[in-house]
């Protein structure tokens, strides 16, 4: 008899509220399941939590349907919900799911309730170790709504049969136990249709009634809610511990998918406030930074935006365009094409590096501005062989020729390379890194803090991947770090230069659909370029631009608060997409990135900014 309570009370736990608010699809329910292609089976592949079906008492046999009318022979709760549960325990080895998470069936009478449940016990009484759960703490709950006995009587049937409240109802000591959950009517409380949000009077009775029910210590239901993500994910925020849909996959994305779909309580960092005083002139620019957000939309600079609660660098800087990045060969451009266009003028095919479309390597803007006594520099938080920085020194068809690009690095016209990949590195490049560099008169560097940017000459600074990392996993202040060491480096000459910083895995969180990741990511890219403002105030001879190669993951913004810092997104995909992307620009000649353009345009501006005339090598030209 104790074993028999012990099991009980376990099943029991797992129902009350206080275990309910990690959302998983335990919390799942497909409403009105039976209306599926498969049903059941549709549900129990997502491993939703609760699987509704309505059931009739006709002729002795339970059948599923809506409403009589919709009743067929071959649509028995038996073949559609009794042999398909049985199933399951027979392929995951005597559970419901192969990971112990639970199953209940949600059982709403349509026909008379006592003779209904009557027809249901007899049904199901001979396979109770599928059911009950002082037999097997596995079994699948079964709850009863709809036309339910009433309280008085709920004793009379066996213990495997949970019951679903209602909130104004009220429970004896006796069988508050055997109340599994409390539902209601959604548009009882609100008339919202799923999209925008709650009117404030609607929403405080939506809140009233979750907390007068978690008060009565159990879990939460509305029937009749939109079947929508907002709508999912408003009823999440207030509480409500099972989330209903017709439409399950949806469901089963939001809620596998919340923990990464999520993000706040991120570190702020200050915004620097611009003196504008160099902004649009027309002097001729002496230096250039181009920033490059990899995978950066304008929905991941805006997340970035709430992150900081309303603030960004970038968004200080007042002269925008808008770039369209389409390769020649695909819709939407990757990281090797995306950066050929902005490093040499070309548009290309998907996975090039400095070649044009015909596959002729042509010239990148460090070896073009070499020939003026411009130096060049590239930053990136990422492998130095990564497609956006090998674009502005690289040529090769295909991006993964990782061995070859290392040659090419340590041949080409920068004077300053900071990334990561010194384990390849090293690989490729054989023999003692130091002696094999100096050798060509490079310094190298595998210790940010050992740069020594007071020293002239070409330098190569390849960090371990430890190192270089995300800024989940503890870059730190890596970036904005390198960033002032290139900035000493590379000015003291005075003759100019030309310097490329990449916020590299903002792109990673897009593919990685991680709202998380990506917002880290942002807002060290946007610290960084608050650094380079201040420089260009101080300097007044310094344009910068801040666009993105391509935008990564299709990020739609659900919902967040600015005050917060708090926000929710939905990934459309884990590729790149087409979409244009924005162009901010800042100091002298910042007004020449006005506009609606194709992303090859940017180098000529840059050129032009800097006073250089050289014309594009492309196949389209020749």
């Amino acid at each position: 008899m104790k074993k028999i309570i012990l099991l009980c009370s376990a099943w029991l736990s797992v129902n009350t509220y206080a275990q309910t608010k990690t959302y998983t699809l335990a919390n799942a329910h497909s409403h009105n399941d039976y209306e599926r292609k498969t049903p059941f089976y549709q549900a129990a592949a997502l491993q939703f939590g609760y699987i509704e079906a309505d059931i009739h008492l006709k002729d002795g046999e339970l059948y599923v349907a809506h409403d009589s009318r919709d009743i067929r022979p071959n649509r028995t709760f038996k073949t559609l919900y009794l042999e398909p549960v049985i199933r399951q325990f027979a392929l995951n080895d005597g559970k419901a799911y192969a990971d112990g998470a639970p199953l209940r069936l949600l059982v709403d009478i349509k026909t008379a309730g006592v003779p209904t449940l009557q027809a249901l016990q007899t049904l199901l009484l001979p396979y109770r170790q599928y059911f009950d759960p002082s037999v097997n703490p596995n079994a699948v709950q079964v709850i009863l709504s709809g036309n339910i006995p009433p309280v008085s009587a709920w004793t009379d049937f066996d213990q495997l049969f949970f019951f679903d409240g209602r909130p104004d109802s009220t429970y004896p000591a006796a069988v508050k136990q055997r109340v599994a959950l409390v539902s209601t009517d959604f548009h009882q409380y609100s008339k919202w249709n799923g999209k925008g949000t709650f009117v404030p009077a609607e929403l405080e009775k939506v809140k009233a009634v979750i907390a007068q029910v978690h008060q009565q210590g159990f879990p939460f239901r509305f029937w009749g809610a939109p079947s929508a993500r907002t709508c999912y994910y408003k009823l999440m925020d207030l509480g409500a511990d099972v989330i209903g849909t017709d439409y399950p996959e949806e469901l089963a994305d939001v809620l596998k998918n919340t923990a990464h779909t999520s993000t706040g309580n991120l570190p702020v960092h200050p915004v620097y406030t611009p003196t504008y005083a160099s902004d649009a002139t027309r002097v001729k620019s002496k230096n250039v930074i181009l920033f490059i957000g990899d995978g950066t939309g304008l929905a991941e600079m805006f997340a970035g935006y709430t992150a900081n609660k309303g603030d960004l660098n970038l968004f200080r800087m007042r002269q925008l365009g808008l770039s369209k990045t389409a390769s020649t060969d695909n819709y939407h451009t990757d990281s090797a094409a995306g950066a050929t266009a902005l490093s040499s003028g070309s548009k290309t095919n998907n996975r090039e590096i400095g070649m044009d479309n015909t596959y002729h390597a042509i010239p990148v803007l460090p070896e073009i501005l070499a020939t003026k006594g411009i130096a060049s520099g590239v930053i990136v938080t990422e492998e130095i062989t990564g497609a956006t920085p090998a674009g502005f020194y690289g040529h090769t068809p295909d991006r993964d020729n990782t061995q070859i690009l290392h040659q090419q690095l340590i041949s080409s016209k920068l004077q300053l390379a900071v990334g990561g990949g010194k384990e390849d590195f090293a690989r490729d490049v054989k023999g003692d890194l130091r002696q094999t560099l100096a050798q060509s008169g490079i310094r190298f560097y595998d210790d940010l803090n050992a740069w020594d940017a007071a020293t002239q000459g070409r330098t190569l600074v390849v960090l371990s991947d430890k190192t270089v990392t995300s800024m989940r996993d503890g870059r730190g202040s890596y970036l904005k770090d390198a960033l002032k060491k290139a900035l000493q480096q590379l000015n003291a000459s005075g003759k100019g230069f030309f310097l490329m910083v990449e916020g590299s895995r903002i792109d990673h969180g897009g593919h990685h659909n991680d709202l998380d990741y990506l917002v880290r990511e942002m807002l060290d890219f946007d610290d960084t370029i608050g650094e380079a403002l201040r420089f260009a105030d101080k300097d007044k001879q310094t344009t910068i631009i801040v666009t993105a190669d391509h935008e990564t993951g299709g990020l739609a913004l659900m919902d967040g608060s600015i005050a917060n810092g708090t926000l929710r997104g939905h990934f459309a995909t884990n590729d790149h997409t087409g979409i244009p992307v924005m162009v901010f620009a800042y100091g002298p000649n910042s007004q020449e990135f006005q506009g609606v353009y194709e992303n090859n345009e940017i180098f000529k501006k840059i050129l032009k900014s800097l006073g250089v005339h050289a014309k594009a090598q492309s196949s389209k030209e020749r």
